[in-house]
């Protein structure tokens, strides 16, 4: 699927919601099959609009891998929510799993929640992700996961963040359980600094995965023992 085509506001696509304020430039798009977020011109957030509203950005099911390849997890912290994708298709995929999604821009949160499909029991908090972290820690709370998925523009703050926050993220994390993480660069040094950060931090092998037709690189860790992906999956690993 090309995505500049797919979810291009062409003739048959109709903005249902677009406003300018201090929190950027939000347009939403529709047409017959697909709704999508765009924040200041960065598509954030893409759905299917048929159930189970299936995510559209290829990124969201690279992030999946480990729900099909190692077990699906019983809670999942999302930091960055924008369209509330990955939430929403996994409360009507896999209704078990309690997932938790912090975002900060309360007119993304309005907006979505006014002009995309709903989701069953949404969990959201409207908070700044890495204060959100401070309360969890001192609160002794623990995920299965935690999806990193932020973004300011087209910037991923994670890359410029210290191993500090890793350690921090290391401890919210139960045992057998994963750190994936979604950011936009095409800097290997940073992708290698990130990687160097997981490697101390969690004292396993990681993953860098590049997403088919997008600049995004996905990267994961985990907290178990000998894991490893299907080889076909494994060769697609770009760490160093």
């Amino acid at each position: 699927m090309n995505l500049a085509q797919t979810l291009s506001p062409d003739t048959e696509a109709k903005i249902i919601y677009m406003n300018s304020s201090e929190n950027g430039r939000i347009i939403i798009y529709k047409n017959e099959k697909y709704t999508w977020l765009v924040v200041d011109d960065v598509i954030q957030s893409a759905i299917e609009n048929t159930l189970p509203y299936r995510p559209v950005l290829s990124y969201c099911f690279v992030m999946l891998l480990p729900i099909i390849h190692h077990k699906v997890p019983d809670s999942i912290l999302e930091l960055g929510a924008g369209g509330l994708s990955i939430q929403r298709y996994l409360s009507h995929a896999y209704p078990s799993i309690k997932m938790t999604s912090i975002e900060n821009n309360q007119e993304v949160l309005s907006v979505v929640d006014e002009n995309f499909p709903a989701i069953n029991n949404p969990s959201v908090i409207k908070q700044n992700a890495f204060n959100f972290i401070e309360s969890a820690l001192a609160n002794t709370e623990k995920f299965d996961w935690i999806m990193c998925d932020l973004f300011q523009g087209d910037q991923s703050p994670v890359l410029i963040k210290s191993q500090t926050l890793y350690k921090q993220l290391f401890e919210l994390i139960n045992p057998n359980g994963w750190l994936i993480i979604n950011c936009l660069t095409q800097s290997d040094e940073e992708i290698e600094q990130l990687g160097t950060f997981l490697k101390h931090t969690f004292n396993n092998k990681h993953y860098v995965f590049s997403v088919p037709e997008m600049m995004n690189k996905v990267l994961m860790v985990n907290k178990i023992n000998h894991f490893s992906f299907p080889e076909g999956i494994e060769e697609c690993n770009e760490a160093k």
